[in-house]
């Protein structure tokens, strides 16, 4: 087998790793023949990839809505997405 197996899924891996692996197990379930615990496993692995990227979405989503929502409030707060703010109450009188 010339692919790395991926171990597991780590809640700390960036979204665009996240999707490299789901790319990768797919590729693999798709073009080769593997024993059927494999599949299993790969597809187990899959799926909570699958889920990690979806939570990823969904929480730059509602940080990109709360922001939508501040400047139409008059006021900006910038925050990492690891929540580390950075905090700013400059009004826009533009």
């Amino acid at each position: 087998m010339s692919q790395k197996k991926t171990q597991g899924t780590d809640e700390n891996l960036q979204f665009e790793e996240a999707i490299e692996k789901l790319e990768s197990i797919i590729e693999r379930m798709e073009s080769e023949q593997i024993p059927l615990e494999e599949l299993l496993k790969d597809y187990e692995e899959g799926t909570k990839l699958l889920k990690l990227c979806r939570d990823r979405i969904d929480g730059a989503r509602q940080k990109v809505e709360k922001i939508n929502k501040e400047l139409t409030n008059g006021s900006v707060i910038l925050e990492s997405l690891e929540g580390d703010g950075i905090s700013s109450d400059e009004k826009t009188d533009d």
